[in-house]
């Protein structure tokens, strides 16, 4: 794939080429991630609803009963599940990082493997400051309208992205930068995403979510890379062309 195009097509034969070669299998890594992620969601359900079976809790059919069941299980939560149903939460957004993180790897071809799901926790209070600050604006956004919500999100979707790459980042500029790559192109990320609604609907048959899973971050990594390297050379040329005539605030 030439990194500087973004073309969906190409973007997505790129990630089904880099799954079927990276090794360890993309499939190993993805199980890890999902069954883990299986786990720590299950442990949540049940720290905030401790009254009902898991199985109550994802069989939710919302009619009278059950919502008073709800309303009795979550007001009998004590503070010690409080505080453990927060720290299965960061841990979930940590983990969701290094899966990126991972498929970034692979995308380029670079080593990686069951362990760089973990990497992030090296940078914990930095990668989960960015994630805050990126939710705050977000939600920010979202209380104006959803659409300008949902145009935020994408406004700052590359920050982890670019976090990934120079972890001696500080939010804020991770952030600055996201919204400058994303100028223009967070259209063609939209219909990227629109292009993947028929996976996420196969993602709800069993085993299925092993190969969407790592083909959607895959593609999308390849995405960053795409406007990454556009971002780079138009900072590169302006670089050259102050150089070249002198920057007229220094006058």
């Amino acid at each position: 794939m030439e990194p500087n195009r973004i073309d969906r097509k190409a973007m997505k034969l790129d990630a089904k080429a880099a799954m079927q070669t990276h090794k360890p299998s993309v499939y190993l890594v993805a199980i890890v991630f999902l069954l883990i992620s299986l786990v720590l969601s299950s442990l949540s359900a049940k720290l905030q609803f401790p009254r009902m079976s898991v199985g109550e809790i994802f069989s939710w059919s919302y009619d009278k009963d059950q919502i008073i069941r709800l309303w009795q299980a979550t007001a009998s939560r004590s503070a010690t599940s409080r505080l453990l149903d927060v720290a299965i939460t960061l841990m979930t957004v940590m983990l969701t990082g290094g899966f990126s993180l991972f498929c970034l790897h692979v995308s380029r071809r670079e080593a990686a493997g069951v362990g760089t799901l973990f990497d992030l926790f090296g940078y914990f209070f930095r990668y989960l400051w960015l994630e805050i600050v990126t939710g705050f604006l977000i939600f920010f956004w979202s209380l104006l309208l959803v659409v300008p919500g949902i145009i935020a999100a994408y406004r700052y979707s590359m920050a982890p992205y670019i976090f990934f790459d120079n972890p001696e980042k500080g939010a804020m500029q991770c952030i600055r930068e996201s919204k400058a790559m994303m100028r223009g192109n967070k259209g063609a990320l939209f219909v990227l995403d629109l292009s993947f609604i028929g996976w996420a609907i196969l993602s709800a048959i069993p085993f299925v979510s092993i190969y969407t899973t790592p083909y959607i971050y895959i593609t999308k990594a390849n995405f960053y890379r795409a406007v990454s390297w556009s971002y780079g050379a138009a900072q590169q040329q302006q670089q050259q062309q102050q150089q070249y005539y002198g920057d007229p605030w220094a006058q």
